[in-house]
């Protein structure tokens, strides 16, 4: 009896020491990614400046993003044909990608000058703009001995009547260092911080035709 539990710790301390470690990935984009408001309230594509900032119209928008159930969860995704996805195990993002996407939209939304309020539902408050994010590829994709991060979505800006003002598709792939996550975070984050650069110059134009600002 004693020389069978002894066994079993033994084995139980074994699979303890060969598990793997979870590690987890975040984001990292530093700078505004959203074009700026001219003095005219015309955006424009160079860093947005300290004087921009809270030049706000009378506009509030309501962002929503919706994905594919693997995009939901935080374990990293990786595909090495067009048919085949993988989840990894042990690595995983900080918060699901489309929790990420939606968090990065608001931030840069909000950086903007250009709305009084900026939230994050799935219910679109009366006399709001709604932005609807179709996010439906944030992951790495292999190709031969290449890898490239790729990040796909779309975005609907319709107006507080329901009228679509502005649609695009936006895709970017960036190369990767290597196979690594830690290369997949880098290149994922640039890949993120350019499309929603490029969503926010055409939001940007169209509210601020619509908008008078204070």
């Amino acid at each position: 009896m004693q020389r069978g539990l002894i066994i079993l710790l033994s084995v139980f301390s074994l699979s303890a020491c060969t598990m793997s470690e979870t590690r987890i990935y975040s984001l990292y984009m530093p700078n505004p990614t959203s074009p700026p408001l001219s003095k005219g309230g015309n955006f424009v594509s160079p860093p947005l400046g300290k004087g921009d900032i809270g030049r706000f119209s009378d506009a509030s928008i309501a962002i929503h993003v919706s994905s594919p159930r693997y995009l939901a969860q935080p374990y990293i995704a990786y595909r090495n044909s067009p048919y085949q996805l993988s989840i990894s195990r042990y690595s995983r993002w900080d918060s699901s990608p489309s929790d990420m996407v939606k968090e990065a939209f608001k931030d840069s939304l909000s950086s903007m000058g250009l709305f009084k309020a900026v939230r994050v539902s799935s219910i679109i408050p009366r006399g709001f703009y709604s932005l609807q994010i179709g996010l439906r590829r944030f992951e790495r994709f292999d190709v031969g001995n290449d890898s490239f991060g790729e990040l796909v979505f779309d975005v609907d800006l319709l107006s507080p009547d329901g009228k679509e003002m502005y649609r695009s598709t936006v895709s970017k792939k960036i190369k990767l260092d290597d196979r690594g996550f830690l290369s997949l975070a880098k290149g994922l984050s640039i890949a993120l911080k350019e499309g929603i650069g490029e969503a926010g110059i055409g939001i940007g134009r169209v509210i601020s035709k619509e908008q008078p600002f204070r």
